[in-house]
Order: structure tokens, then C-alpha cells, then sequence
């Protein structure tokens, strides 16, 4: 969420800072800080859109401290629907109360003109998403590589250890992608126990019904888990087990095509009615054909025919119907709690995306019917807005655009094809922000963030095997807005690389359930634990605004905000510290942790202010006048919070460490972020709960 930023316009003498309704909290007002000009020098507004038209309501001026101004207003929005938008109309007066300049300010910034509707300010009046989903760690599974119950694997009849890893070499003549090696859901419920201590609440389990292949993204019975993983039993078996951990299970499910193995379809001629050799099938209907008769295919890929959602035989198999794919295993006795719709883009009408967010609403409108509580995710590769941004639509999106391409290519250097793209850590922060833009918190803090998936080459891989860096990432995902999700081995560390272990390799489950692989994976799996308690522990994490207070070439700086309760990051990725002038950097977290109890009424008199003050929220166009007023402000007010501080990389946390960062954050001109790390300063419970 673009918080502000400063123009270098000398005609827009203030900035401005809002942070958006985070889940939980009350709906009904609205808040706005502005420094930089006297108060009874500013006529704000607050604009809403109820029915899609503009209605404005004047804020009131409640107090100011150290020049920072707080304006309030009710939002009245019950007459509009749940997806709300707002925006804030500035006006500067002069000393005769005219208005000689005007400003709006919305998720984009600060602009001249009124900003479009979608780059408003948005929340949903009433959240729609599970309760239970933004306090989530995820551990994404590929089941036929991940553990087997029999605790071994088996590749084309030689058996291999789960206790140690198996190098590369090993399948030099074998291509794992083509064979099963033994991974199975009963193999996963003997991890349970594993998972559970690594700090993991949620499995996500990539396909796991009827196919010929391995990765059963060709599905061709989905009313049965294939029998290399147990079969129907083990789902049942895991699902309980799971219930006993307090974990949830979200599967993946391929709704825009088939494989074409399926009955429906039948390649190869078993039951003489398939779709594809005879046009007067009758599944031909579930399928779209060209005028040379020739199949339309998802993603390309001739194994996966592309189901027709015009259809009503397909819209009853897959979700209308009462035993549909969709309502079926998310009723008991399986009972798992969401679906990760995969290529969520592709699902459509007659072999096309017609319709798609039409279609998307519907799958999710049945699941809903049949556990309100259900957790749908769309398995976007690209930009998911426009169905994260539709009512009834999906929860939430695998979150390729605003987080894992821009962190790759901010540690790595490459994209997800795996090309040179350097990125900085101002473009990290702008791609975060222009992604960010017209989606509601609600949907933000619900965004699944990953490092790896089962569709890449491993992170520690592309980071060149550097360790500091690795840990760093790992935290900055645990601390970024939205849900972390480990990828199956991402703990081993050193290992991947060592043993060249893939996105498809064999996980030594055993070696890793008894953290005997290597001193730095053991320490990893620790730090994973340490991360996820720090991130239950501060609501600010799980459900809070995120704001950049610093982004240059090699490092970021974000601020989670919620309620009483906030998170200082500071990342690092180049060899040598960095050092940023402290300034007003920090606020965002004075004006919303100080002045909302705190301010003070101003009845001075009239005068301008002037330009002297920066608020680089977003770390670019500083303006050089400024001389850090506020510091005493932010001393004063940090000073009474009970600060943890946490760092991850070549720097670790240390007593000597914390002293000195606490020091220099409550009492110097500068911040240090030191190299190849990330640091956490998370506020506990602050004396004003103790007392």
C-alpha cells in the first residue's frame, strides 16, 4: 500500500498519511495525519462511494503534536456494497480562508486530479475470508517426493534412504518426473508431528487424484486419490490426524482441464464414447473442438484438454451438482478446509477465459454453500487483481506479482524464467506498491508469499548458495504482509545444494524429521520456529498495514501497523551496512501509535509552517531541507514500548546487538542495517496493558 509519496512540486506543502482498515478493526471512522502546513491552512475531506458516486464529508481537526496534524471523520458506507473505496480531498487555504490549491491523495499518493475509482482506498465493510486464514504458515507439499509410510523410496525398484540425501547423480539414467518413487499421504501424516513443530498449521497438497503421471496435474478421475498415495483411505487417515494437530489441509484442484486419459475425453479408446474420437460422444459438449476437429488444449500441453464451462454437464460435475468435485471433498469424511484452484486464469468458456470470473465466483459461491469457512485460493501466474478485487470471488492468489518474481530478482537477479533482471530495493518496493494499489487490506493480509514452488528452481540455488541470505529471505517472507508458505526441503538449507535437490527431488523426510542433515539446516528449522512465534505473537504481522519507511539499492525498510501493535524491518542484502538518516522516516509509526490517544488541540495562530519537514514513506524524492523534527516525539514514544529486537543473516541476534540497535533507534540521527541480514524489532504488549 503506497502510503505517500513526496512530490517535488513546492506547490504541495504537506504529505499525508492513512493507514487502511486492517480486519478486526472498527469500520466506522476514518483517520488522516498531514504535516508540513498549519492546520487552520487545510480543508480536508473525506470521499466515499457508496453507490459508485462521489459524497463528501468534512473531517474534523482533533489535535496536533510536534507538527503533525490528526483529522477524523465517521465513514458512512451502509447504503453501498461490501467492496468499499474512499479517497481524501486536501485543500490549502490562505489567511483569508480561501482555497488556493487542491490535492487529492488515494493508494497511488498524493495527485492533482481525482483519482479512478480503482486506485482508491479499499476495504470490505464486511470480511468474507476466513477468520482463521490470516494467522496461517503453510507448507506446500509434492506428495510423490515428499515422505512415504514405508520409510523409504522406491525408484524403478531400488530402494533409497530417507535419512540422508540422495545425490543427483544417483539419477543420472532416471528422470524423476516419469516415476513414482513411493511419497504418499500417509507418508505426509507421519510428518504431522514434524510440521507442527516447525511452526506449520497448513498443508497444501499439489494434485493428488487418478493420473498417469507423477505430478497428477492430468487428472483423470476426481473421485478418487490415486493409489500411489493411498488411495481415498489415506486422505481420510491424514485428514484426521490432522484434526488432532489443529492443522488445516488445502488441496489443489485442476477445474480447467482434464487429462486426457479421463473417461470424458479417452485418448486412447478404453470405452469407445470419449469426446475426442467420436463427435457424437456424450461428454462431447465438455470439451471445445475447432472446425478441423482438433482439441483445445490448457496451457498447450495436449495431456490437458480444456473443460468447457458452458457446458452444464460440466458445471454439474465439477460444481453445481450435490457429489460435484468441489462440494464432495470438502464434506466429511474428508472434510479438507479450501481448494488452490489451479491456473484459475484459464478456467472459461468454450476453450477460452470467457466468463472466467463469472465461473470463478460460482466454483467458490458451491464450496461456500458447503463450509462457509472454506479457504479458496486462485493459482494466479500473473496479475490476480481483477478476481481478487470481485465480490464472492476467490480469497486470496499464490502471490507471483507482488512478492515472489520482485524477491527473487531483489536476492537473485533473475525472474521466474529464470533471466537476469537485477532489481533494487526501490523496485522491490515499487513493484509492491503498484500491486497493492485498489486491492482491500482484508484480501492483503490473505496473499500467499512463497521464496520456492514445485514450478521453479530452488531459491537457495539462485541466490548462489549464500546462507546469511537465505535466512534473510526466509525472515523477510515471514514478516512481509500476507500468509508465508514454505515449499517441501526449503529448510534444508546447504543441502540443496550440496545434493542438488530440485523442485521434484526426493526429500530425505527422515534426516529431517530427526534435523540430521546438516548444522546449518538444523538451525534453519530453529529460526523457522523462532520466526513463526514472532509472527503469532504480534497481531501488526498477521493482520497490520504495511508501509515502506526506506528502499535504496540494496536494502528496505517496512513498518507493519496495527492498533497498539507494530513490527520494524529492516533488510540488507549487500556486503557492507547501510546507514539512513532517521529523519521523520519512521512517521507513519508515530502518527499511528502516538498521536491518536495523545495529541493536543493547537490554538495558535495562523502561520506557515513551510516545507521543512520529510516523510520519505516510500524512500524516494527527499526533500533536502530536512533537519529530523520529531525525533523526540518518536524518542518519547518508543521508550515507552517493550521492544524484542530479532536478526536473521550474517548479523544474528545477540544481547550486544540489541542494545546497540535499540540505542541508536531511541536516541540517534541514524539507522544502521547491517549486511546480508534481516532484523525484526517487534513491540511487545506495551506498559500501558501491563499497568
Amino acid at each position: 500500500m503506497r502510503q505517500n509519496t513526496n512530490s517535488p512540486r513546492a506547490s504541495l506543502p504537506f504529505q499525508c498519511f492513512h493507514t487502511c482498515t486492517a480486519p478486526g478493526r472498527d469500520h466506522s471512522t476514518a483517520v488522516l495525519f498531514v504535516r508540513g502546513a498549519h492546520h487552520k491552512r487545510l480543508q480536508i475531506h473525506l470521499v466515499t462511494f457508496p453507490l459508485q458516486e462521489p459524497v463528501r464529508t468534512a473531517m474534523k481537526y482533533t489535535g496536533s503534536s510536534y507538527g503533525i496534524h490528526r483529522f477524523v471523520s465517521p465513514i458512512d458506507m451502509d447504503r453501498g456494497t461490501n467492496f468499499q473505496r474512499y479517497c481524501f480531498k486536501i485543500a490549502l487555504l490562505d489567511e483569508q480562508q480561501q482555497i488556493i490549491d487542491v490535492v487529492w491523495y488515494s493508494s497511488l499518493g498524493m495527485s492533482r486530479e481525482r483519482p479512478l475509482l480503482r486506485h482508491c482506498f479499499a476495504f470490505e465493510l464486511f470480511s468474507t475470508h476466513p477468520d482463521w486464514s490470516t494467522d496461517m504458515i503453510i507448507y506446500e507439499i509434492f506428495p510423490d517426493k515428499f515422505a512415504s509410510s514405508r520409510g523409504h523410496f522406491t525408484v524403478d525398484g531400488t530402494v533409497y534412504s530417507a535419512e540422508t540425501p540422495v545425490k543427483a547423480r544417483e539419477f543420472e539414467y532416471k528422470d524423476l518426473d516419469e516415476v513414482h518413487c513411493g511419497g504418499d499421504l500417509d507418508g505426509i501424516s507421519d510428518m504431522l508431528p514434524y510440521l507442527r513443530q516447525l511452526g506449520v498449521d497448513t498443508i497444501y497438497l499439489t494434485p493428488i487424484f487418478q493420473a498417469p503421471s507423477v505430478h497428477k496435474f492430468d487428472t483423470c478421475d476426481y473421485d478418487t486419490v490415486d493409489a500411489h498415495f493411498g488411495g481415498n483411505g489415506a486422505l481420510k487417515r491424514l485428514r484426521t490426524l490432522s484434526q488432532g494437530y489443529k492443522m488445516h489441509i488445502l488441496l489443489q484442484g485442476c477445474f480447467s482441464h482434464t487429462g486426457d486419459n479421463h473417461p470424458w475425453f479417452d485418448r486412447q479408446e478404453r470405452t469407445g464414447k470419449g469426446a475426442l474420437h467420436h463427435k457424437d460422444s456424450p461428454y462431447r459438449e465438455l470439451y471445445t473442438f475447432n472446425s478441423e476437429g482438433e482439441a483445445v488444449y490448457g496451457l498447450n500441453q495436449a495431456t490437458m484438454p480444456k473443460l468447457d464451462y458452458n457446458s452444464k454437464q460440466v458445471r454439474h460435475a465439477m460444481f453445481e451438482g450435490e457429489n460435484s468435485v468441489i462440494k464432495k471433498w470438502l464434506r466429511a469424511p474428508y472434510g479438507i478446509d479450501g481448494w488452490v484452484l489451479d491456473s484459475a486464469s484459464q478456467i472459461g468458456d468454450n476453450g477460452t477465459s470467457r466468463n472466467n470470473l463469472k465461473r470463478l465466483q460460482q466454483l467458490c459461491q458451491s464450496a461456500r454453500e458447503t463450509n462457509l469457512e472454506c479457504f479458496m485460493v486462485g493459482d494466479f501466474r500473473s496479475d490476480a487483481r481483477n478476481a481478487i478485487n470481485c465480490a464472492g470471488n476467490v480469497d486470496s492468489s499464490i502471490n507471483y506479482t507482488g512478492f515472489l518474481s520482485p524477491i527473487r530478482a531483489f536476492y537473485g537477479g533473475v525472474n521466474l524464467n529464470g533471466e537476469p533482471t537485477p532489481y533494487t530495493g526501490e523496485d522491490l518496493r515499487r513493484t509492491f506498491e503498484d500491486y497493492s494499489v485498489g486491492i482491500s487490506q482484508q484480501v492483503k493480509v490473505c496473499l500467499i508469499n512463497q521464496l520456492d514452488n514445485h514450478r521453479m528452481p530452488r531459491f537457495f540455488d539462485i541466490i548462489g548458495g549464500d546462507k546469511h541470505l537465505y535466512l534473510s529471505a526466509l525472515a523477510t517472507m515471514y514478516m512481509w504482509r500476507g500468509i508465508p508458505c514454505l515449499y517441501q526441503g526449503d529448510e534444508m538449507g546447504d543441502i540443496i545444494a550440496q545434493y542438488q535437490i530440485g523442485e521434484h527431488a526426493l526429500i530425505p523426510f527422515i534426516g529431517l524429521r530427526n534435523h540430521k542433515l546438516s548444522p546449518y539446516s538444523a538451525d534453519l528449522q530453529a529460526c523457522l520456529m523462532e520466526l513463526g512465534k514472532i509472527r503469532r505473537s504480534n497481531p501488526a504481522i498477521t493482520r497490520g498495514s504495511m508501509v515502506f519507511f526506506s528502499a535504496g539499492g540494496s536494502h528496505i525498510g517496512f513498518l507493519r501497523l496495527y492498533d497498539h501493535r507494530f513490527c520494524i524491518t529492516m533488510v540488507n542484502v549487500s556486503r557492507t551496512q547501510v546507514k539512513i538518516e532517521q529523519g521523520s522516516a519512521l512517521f507513519p509509526l508515530l502518527a499511528a501509535m502516538y498521536l491518536p490517544e495523545d495529541c493536543q488541540e493547537d490554538l495558535s495562530e495562523i502561520h506557515d509552517q513551510g516545507e521543512t519537514l520529510l516523510i520519505p514513506l516510500s524512500g524516494r524524492n527527499v526533500r533536502r531541507t530536512d533537519h529530523g523534527e520529531g525525533l523526540e516525539a518518536l524518542y518519547e514514544m518508543l521508550s515507552r514500548e517493550q521492544l524484542a529486537v530479532y536478526s536473521y543473516g550474517a548479523t544474528r541476534t545477540s544481547k550486544d546487538f540489541e542494545g546497540r540497535l535499540l540505542k541508536e533507534l531511541t536516541q540517534g540521527k541514524t539507522i544502521t542495517f547491517p549486511a546480508r541480514s534481516t532484523v525484526i524489532i517487534s513491540n511487545a504488549d506495551n506498559l500501558r496493558e501491563l499497568q
